[in-house]
């Protein structure tokens, strides 16, 4: 009778142990999105007649892994395990900016590769510098940080460049909430890169009253 009961009880534990390991291995995956705005008010009411290449974004390597990246503090960085991005963040951002651009029609022309549609006059590159979740014992913060520079493709130049930050209040404390966050701070900064090109191309699209008035003395 002991035998028999001991036998129950070993296959009992393996049992537990087994389930243990399945739900430790239980991984879920994550994804940034956002329905973009249109761009109003804008300068101009018709796309501007440009093309404009969008490089794929770079990130820092430190957030290159497909896992979440969380922090406690400023100094020290972690990655969950069961918590990972469906697709790499550098990819992500990239493809939601490409189709940002296109629902507001900025431009006449947006490519992704140079082989389409002739040579672009400028091309747009970012870099993803942070994209984690931040929390400590009291508050869990949202943290998104993107450079952007808009350079003329013939020359290299560089014709406007910012880098925009976004640490928001994260209210229910879980990943998926943060990543929900890190969607909003993505739209907030892909929108407010909208207005700087819009600005930046209107000028550049505005012929120089000055250089007019010395063709016409001429």
């Amino acid at each position: 009778m002991k035998r028999k009961i001991f036998i129950i009880l070993t296959f009992f534990l393996i049992f537990i142990a087994v389930l243990g390991c399945v739900k430790q291995l239980t991984k879920q995956f994550y994804m940034l999105n956002y329905d973009p705005n249109k761009l109003s008010p804008r300068n101009s009411a018709n796309p501007y007649p440009i093309i404009i290449r969008l490089r794929p974004l770079s990130i820092e390597k430190a957030y290159t892994k497909p896992n979440i990246v969380y922090r406690q503090s400023a100094w020290e960085f972690d990655y969950y395990t069961d918590h990972l991005w469906a697709v790499r963040p550098a990819d992500m951002i990239t493809d939601l900016l490409f189709r940002h651009l296109e629902k507001i029609k900025l431009v006449e022309t947006l490519v992704r590769r140079l082989d389409e549609k002739g040579t672009p006059d400028y091309e747009l590159t970012g870099t993803i510098l942070a994209i984690e979740e931040y929390n400590n014992k009291d508050e869990w913060y949202a943290h998104l940080t993107i450079s952007f520079v808009l350079l003329d493709f013939k020359t290299g130049t560089a014709v406007y460049s910012r880098v925009f930050e976004k640490n928001k209040p994260v209210a229910s404390k879980t990943p998926l909430e943060v990543v929900k966050v890190l969607s909003e701070a993505t739209d907030m900064i892909a929108s407010e890169l909208m207005e700087d090109l819009d600005n930046v191309l209107y000028r550049i699209t505005q012929k120089p009253v000055s250089a007019e008035i010395e063709v016409e003395e001429k």
